[in-house]
């Protein structure tokens, strides 16, 4: 009997020692954050290729939207009502997303179709979408399994409506409704990370009422970060990454036994020489057809002339 009871001692101290080890293994996760596109279709297919290269190369890659998709670029003309930037979005295979205050402008029912037509990942805790009309593709938030770190990633719908046609989706106020989602998630994942629209001031406001939340990714005035905005009392990093398409955020957390030792921060310019995405690539000219190549007329054969 003694001998099984140290047997069994010896084993339940290996298996602690395991998991210790691996508690104690320090990863990294690695966020790219876009918004306030407003139709901007050109950049996209870069956005979309330098984050497919990027997860190639790493495991723990996860890319984001914190909204605004339509209004004021070069889709807007097609009036498409939407659906051409939609199907772009869904290309790019964001693993999150949120919907701004210009997303409201073509009704609920209209963004409910684009959503699920277009498999969107959309994100949103403090809404309530009628029975009839409610996207699959909606939920409150998503929890992401990556090597060595979990991460929930919680979406809110703007409060800010000013484009608002109609009020058939119910959206309720951001910080009293996410409360119970950011205790539910902080049992299971290592990082919490919230999307919004409602703006900068507004952001600061939310990292001092929900201080679990490790990140903020935000939009709406058009703000971008180059350096780390953090708030050292609650832990928490801010970051918002612009508009049209002209920068993509990149913050890089660091963990070591589950707990965040480091943050780090780029803006990134996209450029031309950045990977393209055929999939974007290929809905993109399904819209946007490239121009005809007008054919130049040959020069003119001229005659030798002799000399003299």
């Amino acid at each position: 009997m003694k001998r099984l009871l140290l047997f069994l001692l010896v084993i339940l101290s290996a298996t602690a020692s395991v998991r210790a080890a691996e508690n104690a293994k320090t990863t990294s996760v690695t966020f790219y954050h876009t918004s306030d596109q407003h139709e901007h279709s050109a950049p996209m297919a870069q956005i979309a290729g330098f984050v497919e290269a990027q997860k190639k190369q790493q495991p723990n890659v996860l890319l984001v939207d914190t909204g605004d998709w339509f209004n004021k670029g070069d889709l807007t003309d097609l009036n498409t009502r939407g659906e051409a930037m939609a199907a772009m979005l869904g290309a790019c295979k964001y693993d999150a997303v949120i919907p701004g205050n210009h997303d409201y402008s073509f009704g609920t029912k209209r963004l409910a179709k684009l959503i699920d037509t277009h498999s969107l990942p959309l994100v949103a805790a403090n809404c309530r979408w009628p029975e009839d009309i409610k996207p699959q593709q909606a939920v409150p938030s998503r929890i992401f399994k990556l090597e060595g770190v979990t991460v929930g990633i919680i979406g809110t719908a703007t409060t800010i409506f000013g484009q608002r046609t109609d009020k058939l989706l119910e959206i309720l106020p951001i910080d009293e409704s996410l409360r119970d989602v950011v205790t539910k998630l902080d049992e299971q994942v290592d990082v919490i990370v919230l999307l919004t629209h409602v703006g900068l001031e507004a952001d600061r406001k939310l990292a001092v009422a929900l201080p679990r939340v490790d990140v903020i990714f935000g939009g709406h005035n058009h703000k971008r970060f180059a350096k780390l905005d953090f708030n050292a009392e609650t832990q928490t990093v801010i970051q918002h990454s612009g508009c049209f398409g002209q920068h993509i955020g990149e913050l890089t957390l660091t963990l070591d036994g589950g707990k965040i030792v480091d943050r780090k921060v780029r803006l990134l310019n996209v450029t031309a020489e950045m990977p393209l995405s055929a999939a974007v690539e290929a809905v993109h000219a399904k819209y946007v057809p490239k121009p005809p190549v007008e054919e130049q007329p040959s020069p003119a054969v001229q005659e030798p002339v002799e000399n003299r």
